[in-house]
């Protein structure tokens, strides 16, 4: 990966980290935001425990885990399939009261060609924004959602992914209010958060009041020099930090199949 973010990392099995390894990793996830580990073996059992290190593991609400784990969840695109699973730029779950705080990717059958995740920093994305504009936003809060994406109606619904590995959230939460900038509680660092896909509107505007505005920003984040490029191969396992960056899966590559396994991670109230 080159550009505003992400780090490659070779020669490490994750799974023999010692808690030297692990704080390394967690240093250059707070340094990179997105961490690519390459020539990993791992069936869903060892990324769960994997991932169980980095802190507690999240079912998530809209898609059907693997069998034999809860916390694993099959992102699959067969080759018939037109739309991409999460295919616009997005942090994931926003929606949640307590949002994700890393995501854990695992390529397990990938295209011969395409098939990329592009990534934006959105500290950089923060701090490049005019005066005026990080005065009008410092302190507003928006009301996030999934039903932009996850209900049949939404605006974005066509980048929910094919209905095979669906499920409804039931009980689940799936509206919360968040600071539109929200601080990273390990760096102290503001990021951007925002996006189309999840952010209906602003607290105390109706959504046709906050599009112009959320437009504005949504299409500031994924500036060119804020965005980088994971380019995957079998066995990588990408990392990354969703306080500190959004991502977008490429559909580009149409006739091939390609399954991921995710796992995320329970984070914090956003402040």
């Amino acid at each position: 990966m080159q550009g505003a973010l992400g780090a490659d990392v070779t020669d490490v099995d994750v799974t023999a980290l010692d808690a030297a390894g692990l704080r390394e990793l967690r240093d250059a996830l707070l340094r990179f935001h997105v961490v690519a580990i390459r020539g990993q073996r791992l069936d869903p059992a060892a990324l769960s425990a994997f991932a169980a290190r980095l802190g507690e593991r999240e079912t998530y609400p809209f898609a059907q885990s693997l069998p034999e784990d809860p916390y694993v969840v099959p992102i699959v695109k067969e080759p018939e399939d037109a739309s991409v699973f999460g295919g616009i730029w997005h942090t994931d779950s926003s929606y949640l009261t307590r949002p994700p705080s890393l995501t854990l990717l695992y390529a397990v059958t990938i295209p011969p060609s395409g098939g990329d995740t592009l990534f934006a920093n959105m500290h950089a994305a923060y701090r490049a924004l005019p005066d005026s504009t990080r005065t009008a936003i410092d302190g507003l809060r928006a009301q996030y959602t999934a039903s932009l994406v996850h209900s049949d109606d939404g605006e974005h619904a066509d980048v929910a992914g094919a209905n095979r590995n669906r499920r409804e959230a039931g009980a689940t939460v799936t509206d919360a209010v968040h600071p539109v900038v929200r601080t990273h509680p390990d760096s102290g660092a503001k990021a951007l958060y925002v996006s189309l896909a999840h952010t209906r509107c602003f607290v105390g505007r109706t959504r046709e009041q906050s599009l112009p505005l959320l437009t504005e920003l949504a299409e500031h984040a994924i500036r060119d020099e804020f965005c980088t490029r994971l380019r995957w191969r079998a066995g990588t396992l990408a990392i990354w930090d969703n306080r500190s960056v959004q991502h977008y899966p490429l559909n580009d590559y149409p006739g091939h199949r390609r399954v991921m396994h995710r796992v995320i991670l329970k984070g914090e109230v956003p402040a």
